[in-house]
């Protein structure tokens, strides 16, 4: 999702986040509940599920290094 630009036909929605979450795509579907959160900033769940996401993601991104050191 990082090749996304302006115009582009994409539809960030819950349940577009939601499906990334479940898919383990943790740090697309932290992009979109960021993007909702900022357009909807008293939706406490949004900001709960950003808070979940950053460790998840974090790890991912850990995993991914250590993945490359090792091959």
């Amino acid at each position: 999702m990082a090749n996304i630009k302006a115009g582009d036909d994409i539809f960030f929605t819950l349940t577009m986040a939601e499906v990334l979450e479940k898919q383990g795509l943790f740090e697309d579907a932290l992009m979109i509940y960021k993007i909702l959160a900022d357009t909807t900033p008293w939706d406490a769940t949004l900001k709960s599920k950003i808070e979940k996401l950053k460790g998840l993601a974090e790890r991912g991104r850990g995993k991914k290094v250590a993945a490359s050191k090792t091959e």
